[in-house]
């Protein structure tokens, strides 16, 4: 069995993930940045609401992953909300300046979060040697890496992907993910070996009261649109990986 994770970027995503029948989630908000931790209030909602599991996305802000100490605080007191609401685990991800793993600060996230499972994000993408890096992961104890294969795609990065499979699999859950699509999500599978993806599936949301904004902008040229995923989509493609 192939197990879809869905990026869900707010309440209503996490809602249409479970519709359309993924196996678990990305908690997140803020996508096109590629992604923040979500609020409180909507990672309180979403334990309320949701049946499969979850992690949270942890990431003070947009940018490179090399953090100071307040950063690392507040990522810190974010991973303690999470063990306290119940969540499955979180997503973290740290290099150092020299663009490696930040191992002392990961052990300081991980220890926040002592008894969840945890992911690291596509901040290997950005390692310098993530070959290196991956063993470093796999000996902290982290049970899942979402990667692109250090390309912008996840399907231009395969060649990556299936090294890392073939090297690590068998140690941690290899997870692609970036650009993954029903067009390609079988090339992705099928040419690296993995059991794990990972999708938003997004689209633009169509309530965005065209009335009141025809050109989709306030009278500021503010943005009055915006993207959830699609439940629709999410289903045809866990059939389509799951037959």
């Amino acid at each position: 069995m192939i197990r879809l994770e869905i990026c869900a970027n707010g309440i209503q995503s996490l809602r249409n993930a479970m519709d359309g029948c993924a196996q678990c989630v990305e908690l997140c908000e803020a996508l096109e940045v590629g992604g923040l931790t979500p609020s409180f209030g909507t990672m309180a909602k979403a334990i309320d609401l949701s049946f499969i599991p979850m992690r949270v996305l942890i990431r003070p802000r947009p940018g490179n992953y090399i953090y100071n100490d307040d950063e690392i605080e507040v990522m810190k007191t974010d991973i303690m909300l999470c063990r306290k609401l119940g969540f499955e685990g979180v997503v973290i991800g740290a290099l150092n300046d020299e663009g490696m793993l930040d191992i002392e600060t990961l052990k300081a996230l991980m220890e926040a979060g002592e008894g969840m499972k945890f992911t690291f994000h596509r901040a290997i993408d950005a390692c310098v040697k993530p070959f290196e890096a991956m063993e470093q992961l796999v000996e902290l104890g982290f049970d899942k890496v979402l990667t692109s294969g250090g390309k912008p795609t996840a399907e231009e990065g395969i060649p990556m992907i299936a090294e890392m499979q073939l090297r690590y699999g068998d140690r941690i859950a290899i997870m692609p993910g970036g650009g993954i699509n029903l067009a390609n999500v079988m090339d992705v599978i099928n040419q690296t070996g993995v059991v794990n993806v990972h999708a938003s599936l997004g689209h633009w949301v169509p309530r965005f009261n065209e009335k009141l904004y025809p050109n989709q902008t306030d009278p500021t040229g503010a943005s009055m649109v915006w993207t959830e995923s699609n439940y629709e989509i999410i289903y045809e493609m866990e059939k389509l990986i799951n037959p």
